[in-house]
């Protein structure tokens, strides 16, 4: 049933309008992929193992089983994380996370898939931002021009 489901997703990635822009792979966790469509060559099946081939010559392979959704969009919302935004949290447990910020600055939280969950102004430096109420998963969190990823579990 599950190859059948990515089947028909498959079908209906090549009828989209150009505004999907990506695919991504959500594998329930931080291993998800995203490629980009215009890179896509093909999408092949073998036994239970799906196979993603791009056009530079880069093929993944993942279980069937381990492929929870397939989803189509511009997963681009959210600009590119920077490598020194990695100092943007400075603690993160499942009820909170404390942010390197001036107080002040207003805090973004994203999903995966580019949504606003939430948005903040800190009333402190280093304020904390409660996430108790946040779903598992993957979440980019953005400060003035700084952005960072981290995973709620």
């Amino acid at each position: 049933m599950k190859r059948i489901y990515i089947i028909l997703l498959v079908i209906i990635a090549s009828s989209l309008p150009t505004a999907a822009q990506q695919m991504l792979v959500d594998k329930g966790s931080d291993s998800n992929e995203i490629v980009n469509l215009e890179n896509l060559k093909r999408i092949t099946f073998n036994g239970t193992t799906v196979n993603i081939e791009q056009t530079d010559g880069t093929t993944s392979s993942t279980a069937m089983g381990e492929i929870n959704r397939i989803y189509f969009g511009d997963f681009s919302a959210i600009d590119d994380i920077k490598p020194q935004s990695k100092e943007l949290i400075s603690y993160l447990s499942s009820e909170a996370i404390a942010i390197n910020c001036e107080a002040g600055t207003i805090v973004t939280i994203y999903d995966v898939i580019g949504s606003q969950v939430t948005s903040i102004r800190l009333k402190s430096e280093g304020g904390m931002i409660g996430i108790a109420h946040l779903p598992k998963g993957i979440y980019i969190i953005k400060a003035n021009d700084r952005t960072a990823k981290f995973m709620k579990r």
